[in-house]
C-alpha cells in the first residue's frame, strides 16, 4: 500500500489551503513548507489544514476517476465509446477482461487519503494539549470528522474488493512495517460502523457552519447517518438502515415545515430560500419539477447551483484550484456540446422499442443523455454534471467544475425504500412504493407512471434508483445488493448477467458477461503491486482471478 510519510519535512503541505472558495474559513489556511514535523501540530488550525488536505484528496485524480469506474463502469448504465479499445486496460475493465496487473486495481489513492485521517487522529491530541485555544470538544468534532471520511473511503473499497487490510494507525516512520494481512469484510465493516456511531454523537451539527459550501462539503450529523443508512443496508441490517433514513427525512421535512412557516409569515431567511423552492411529493419534500417555465429546475438547482435544500454531502470543487473534475471530464467528457469520454450513455436507454427503462414524460432522461424525443443519434454522451437547461429548456455546457454529490435526499429516500421492501410486511411495502412515486413524480412532471404490486416492490426501488442516480458510482453496487441479498444469489446472479449487463454491450457482449462467471467476480482483484510489495496479501487475493 502507497503511504505518505510524515517524516523531517510535511510533504503534504502544499494542498492544505486548496479549497478557499469554496468552503469558509475552515479551508482559508497559507501553505506551509518545508515544516519540521515536530514543529508543526502545535494549534487547531494547523489540525485543520490537514482534515482540508483529507477532503482534497478525495478530489484527485485516481480517486474521483476510480469513484466512477468502480461504480458504473461495469454496470449497465454506459457503453464504451468507438476509440475505447486503443485503451487496452480501461477496455478490459469495461468488458470484464480483468486481471491483477491492470491498474484500474489500484487503491492507492484511498489509502492516502485513509493515512492523512490517521495522522489526524495520531497527532491532534497533542496539539489540543499545547493550545489553549482548542478545546477537547473541538478535538472531538475533528477526530469525528475524520473517522467519518476514513469510514467512507474504507466503504468504498470493501464494497469493491471484498477483504483488504485495515489500517487505523498512521503511517509516521522510514521504519513502519507496511506489510499488512487483509481483513474480512466484516471485519471492516464493523470497525467503520463502530467509528461512525461514535462519530455521530461528536461530529458538527451542519448549523455549526456559516455558508453552505461548509455545510455540504464537510462531514456532519446528516452526512454521518447517510452513510451509516448506505452501510447498513449493504450489510443487509434494514432495520436500522430504515432508522436512520427516516431521520434524515425527518429532519428534511422539518426544515421544509419552518421554511413553510417562515414562508407565511413574511420573515423568511434569505439565506435558508437559497436552498430552492419546494413543494411535496406524496408528503415528501423535494425541490419542484419546474420554476418560471424551466421543467429542469430541479435537475439545475441539484447539478448546477449545488448545496441546495436536496444535498446532503457533495464534495466541493473550485475552478480557481480545480480545472476539472476529473473523474467526470475523463469518463463523461469536457465541457463541450457533443464531446464525450470514455463512454456514452447505454444505447438501450433511449430506446423507443419498450427498452427504455425511462416514461416518455420523465425529465431525466434528457437530463441524463441529451435525449429530448425528436433527434436520434448514433450515441448519446453522459449529460448529467455537464449540462444544465435554460429558461427555454434548452441544454448548454456549463463553465465551472462540477461538484460530485455522495449523498442527497432521493437518495436517502430510497435507500429507506429498499430497506422496507426487503423487510416486507404489508405497510412497510405500500410506504416503500409511496417513496418511490414521489422521486418518480417529481422527474415525471406530477404524473403518476407506476403501478403498485406488492410482489414488484424490490424491482421497482432499483429501476427508481437507476433513474434518479444515474451516473453517479451508485450503480453497480446497487446490482450488487441485489444478488448479495437475494434468496438465490446464484440465480440472481444468472439474472444479473443475462438480464441488467448484457443489454449495455453494442458488441462482444455475451463474452463480457460469461466472465462474470461467479460471485467473487463482482469484485476485484487485489492489484498485483500490491501484492508484491506486501505478500501476505497473496493468499486472500480473489479466487475468480488467479490463473492456476
Amino acid at each position: 500500500m502507497k503511504k505518505i510519510l510524515i517524516t523531517g519535512t510535511l510533504s503534504l503541505a502544499a494542498t492544505m489551503s486548496v479549497l478557499t472558495t469554496s468552503c469558509g474559513d475552515f479551508l482559508e489556511i497559507e501553505p506551509l513548507n518545508a515544516v519540521v514535523v515536530e514543529n508543526y501540530w502545535e494549534k487547531k488550525s494547523e489540525v485543520e489544514s490537514v482534515i482540508a488536505s483529507c477532503y482534497y484528496h478525495m478530489q484527485d485524480k485516481g480517486f474521483s476517476q476510480r469513484v466512477i469506474a468502480w461504480g458504473e463502469l461495469r454496470g449497465d448504465n454506459v457503453s464504451d465509446v468507438s476509440n475505447m479499445p486503443n485503451n487496452k486496460e480501461l477496455y478490459d475493465y469495461f468488458v470484464n477482461n480483468i486481471t491483477a496487473d491492470n491498474s484500474w486495481m489500484s487503491w492507492a489513492d484511498f489509502y492516502n487519503v485513509i493515512n492523512l485521517c490517521n495522522t489526524v487522529l495520531y497527532y491532534a491530541p497533542g496539539a489540543q494539549a499545547k493550545d489553549g485555544n482548542y478545546s477537547m470538544e473541538e478535538l472531538r468534532t475533528h477526530e469525528a470528522e475524520v473517522k467519518s471520511i476514513r469510514a467512507l473511503c474504507y466503504f468504498y473499497l470493501i464494497r469493491t474488493f471484498k477483504k483488504l487490510p485495515l489500517v487505523t494507525q498512521a503511517t509516521i516512520g522510514d521504519d513502519e512495517d507496511f506489510k499488512v494481512p487483509a481483513d474480512t469484510e466484516e471485519t471492516v465493516l464493523q470497525q467503520i460502523t463502530d467509528d461512525l456511531e461514535w462519530a455521530k454523537n461528536y461530529i458538527w451539527d451542519k448549523r455549526y457552519f456559516g455558508d453552505w459550501a461548509s455545510r455540504k462539503g464537510r462531514f456532519n450529523k446528516l452526512s454521518v447517518k447517510a452513510l451509516l443508512t448506505d452501510i447498513y443496508l449493504w450489510k443487509g441490517d434494514y432495520d436500522r438502515a430504515a432508522t436512520y433514513a427516516k431521520d434524515i427525512m425527518d429532519e428534511k421535512k422539518a426544515e421544509y415545515d419552518a421554511l413553510q412557516k417562515s414562508e407565511e409569515e413574511g420573515s423568511i431567511n434569505m439565506d435558508a430560500y437559497m436552498q430552492g423552492e419546494l413543494a411535496l411529493y406524496n408528503g415528501y419534500p423535494l425541490l419542484v419539477d419546474a420554476v418560471n417555465g424551466n421543467s429542469h429546475y430541479s435537475y439545475n438547482q441539484n447539478f448546477g447551483t449545488g448545496n441546495g435544500f436536496e444535498s446532503i454531502f457533495e464534495l466541493q470543487y473550485d475552478r480557481e484550484v480545480r480545472s476539472s473534475n476529473e473523474g467526470i471530464s475523463f469518463f463523461y467528457g469536457p465541457h463541450e456540446m457533443g464531446k464525450t469520454g470514455w463512454v456514452s450513455a447505454a444505447d438501450y436507454l433511449v430506446s423507443q422499442e419498450g427498452g427504455s427503462p425511462f416514461d416518455k414524460v420523465d425529465k431525466r432522461l434528457e437530463e441524463n443523455t441529451g435525449y429530448d424525443g425528436t433527434v436520434t443519434f448514433s450515441s448519446y454522451p453522459v449529460y448529467k454534471f455537464r449540462t444544465l437547461f435554460n429558461s427555454d429548456n434548452k441544454p448548454y455546457m456549463r463553465g465551472t467544475v462540477e461538484n460530485w454529490i455522495i449523498y442527497r435526499l432521493t437518495d436517502v429516500m430510497l435507500m429507506r425504500a429498499e430497506a422496507l421492501a426487503y423487510m416486507g410486511g404489508e405497510d412497510n411495502l405500500k410506504e416503500a412504493f409511496a417513496l418511490v412515486e414521489a422521486v418518480n413524480m417529481r422527474s415525471c412532471m406530477g404524473y403518476k407512471t407506476l403501478t403498485y404490486d406488492e410482489e414488484t416492490v424490490k424491482s421497482l426501488v432499483l429501476d427508481e434508483r437507476q433513474r434518479e442516480l444515474m451516473f453517479e458510482g451508485k450503480r453497480w453496487y446497487d446490482l450488487m445488493r441485489m444478488v448479495r441479498h437475494a434468496e438465490d444469489p446464484v440465480k440472481a446472479m444468472s439474472k444479473l448477467r443475462n438480464t441488467y449487463l448484457i443489454r449495455k454491450y453494442t458488441s462482444g457482449g455475451r463474452d463480457a458477461v460469461a466472465r462474470m462467471g461467479s460471485l467473487d467476480n463482482l469484485y476485484l482483484p487485489f492489484y498485483q503491486k500490491e501484492i508484491d510489495l506486501n505478500p501476505l496479501l497473496e493468499k486472500d487475493q480473489n479466487p475468480a482471478y488467479i490463473i492456476y
